[in-house]
């Protein structure tokens, strides 16, 4: 995170909410994305981003280092989506439909899940593995900021996503 980040980020605690909104404004497409990953329906998708950023905003008091901020936004979202998921009774959606794939790549990392084979392959990874490869690879968290969102160790992110990399590689 970068200082201007950080510096909002301690504003946005002392309750000043345009520097709050900045923030959000710089991580929307990729928490819409994620959520439309984890709900599979661009309607649940932006309930739970609404959701999730009253709870942040909330809640920010809480945050105990201010430059794991975006790791603990995508926790508050995740958690969000999977309590919007339990009430409907289901599971999270690991990948969602083409709609859902597509807006989580966005096109910038130059993968491509148009493949039914990889869909497959990160389906039978389970979760929460599937999340954690979709998340490093394609939302370039590091495994601290992993360890945020999983309740996790690093050492434990690291060694699953070993292991989940690993399991990918067998079954492509």
């Amino acid at each position: 995170m970068d200082e201007q980040q950080l510096a909002l980020v301690i504003r946005a605690k002392k309750g000043d909410s345009a520097a709050f909104g900045e923030l959000y404004g710089g991580y929307a497409n990729e928490l819409y994305r994620f959520a439309l990953y984890m709900v599979g329906r661009p309607e649940d998708a932006e309930d739970a981003v609404q959701d999730a950023v009253i709870s942040a905003w909330q809640n920010l008091p809480s945050l105990r280092d201010n430059a794991l901020f975006k790791p603990w936004l995508f926790k508050v979202l995740s958690n969000t989506c999977k309590t919007a998921l339990a009430k409907r009774g289901k599971e999270p959606a690991l990948y969602g439909d083409d709609e859902a794939v597509f807006l989580l790549t966005d096109g910038s990392a130059g993968y491509s899940f148009q493949s039914a084979e990889l869909k497959e392959a990160i389906a039978s990874l389970g979760e929460p593995d599937a999340r954690l490869i979709l998340l490093s690879v394609l939302g370039g968290f590091k495994s601290n900021e992993l360890a945020v969102i999983f309740d996790m160790v690093p050492a434990t992110v690291r060694s699953r996503q070993k292991r989940a990399l690993e399991k990918l590689r067998a079954v492509l």
